[in-house]
Order: C-alpha cells, then sequence, then structure tokens
C-alpha cells in the first residue's frame, strides 16, 4: 500500500514540543473528564432524595413491610431541593448531613467522596445560615476554612457556592 502522506522532519526540539502538547491535552482531558464527573455525581445526589427512616420502616405493619420499597422511594423531596429551600426543618439538615456521612463512608472511590462532602458541608452550611444553629462540633475557625475550600471549586453549583460564601461570613462573624 502505497503512503500518501509527505514526512516531516522535526528537530529535537520541535519533537519534544509536540510531544509536550500532546501530554498536556491528555492531562488537561483526564481533568475535565473527573471534573465533569464530580460535577455529574453530584447532580445525581443532590437529586435523589433522604431514604425513609430504617426504625420506622421496620416498626410498619407486615402489610405495610411488603410495600417499603414503595415507600422509601416517594419518601420526600430531593436533597438539592431540601438544601434550596430556606424553611427546610432543621431535623432534615441533620438527617442529611448523616446521611451524607454515610454516603461518604461507603464511596467506592473520591469522586462519590468528594461529592458527599460537598452535601455533608452543604447540611452544615444550611444550618448555620437559615437556622443560626451549629449541627457539627467543627470550630467555626475549622469550619470557616472548609466553606472558603468549597466556595472555590468549580464542579459544584452556583447556588452551593453562594450557601458556602454565607455560610463562610457566617463562621467569620462568630469565631471567638
Amino acid at each position: 500500500m502505497k503512503e500518501n502522506s509527505k514526512k516531516i522532519k522535526l528537530n529535537e526540539q520541535q519533537s519534544t514540543i509536540l510531544l509536550k502538547l500532546g501530554l498536556d491535552s491528555g492531562e488537561n482531558k483526564v481533568k475535565q473528564e473527573t471534573k465533569i464527573s464530580k460535577s455529574d455525581v453530584l447532580l445525581d445526589m443532590l437529586a435523589s432524595k433522604l431514604p425513609a427512616d430504617k426504625v420506622i420502616m421496620d416498626s410498619l405493619p407486615g402489610v405495610l413491610q411488603s410495600l417499603s420499597g414503595e415507600l422509601e422511594s416517594i419518601s420526600g423531596i430531593s436533597i438539592g431541593d431540601l438544601l434550596s429551600d430556606t424553611k427546610t426543618q432543621l431535623a432534615l439538615i441533620r438527617k442529611m448531613k448523616d446521611y451524607a456521612r454515610e454516603l461518604g463512608s461507603c464511596a467506592k472511590d473520591n469522586i462519590e467522596r468528594d461529592a458527599a462532602l460537598v452535601i455533608y458541608f452543604s447540611a452544615i452550611a444550611h444550618a448555620l445560615v437559615y437556622h443560626d444553629i451549629k449541627i457539627t462540633e467543627y470550630t467555626y475557625e475549622k469550619l470557616q476554612q472548609s466553606f472558603e475550600k468549597l466556595f472555590g471549586y468549580d464542579w459544584i453549583s452556583k447556588s452551593l457556592q453562594e450557601l458556602f460564601k454565607k455560610a463562610q461570613l457566617y463562621c467569620n462573624e462568630n469565631k471567638s
């Protein structure tokens, strides 16, 4: 088979530049895929609903226990909607924080763990900003640092970034 392409002769410097361009684009692609993946996993978690309380589900009479799958799937509003509603009950926010901690502890990879951490700190931020209550043992200084770091991630939605910014200001005003 005859080759129709022309051979291009590159000097060592040109070859190095070309190779570096190829490697850099590969790294950027991996970073972009990770960013998209984190964003997608976070969006999926925010779209999910808090699971029904296991203790309550187990205490249901036998007839209703057979329907527990359906009950769990219609157990409420999405996590994202709960976080965006300033009037969400504190009990649900605490449950969300605990649920996010569980999600993070059994995450299959760092991407899921990071997304769960965002929800965990979102619940803490929500309690601070909208209920004026700290639902964690972290100091205000540690919380402020965490919120500042989370605020800087571009794979996190703007609404959560705004919540983290408000929580960061709250912590700054309340640290001793």
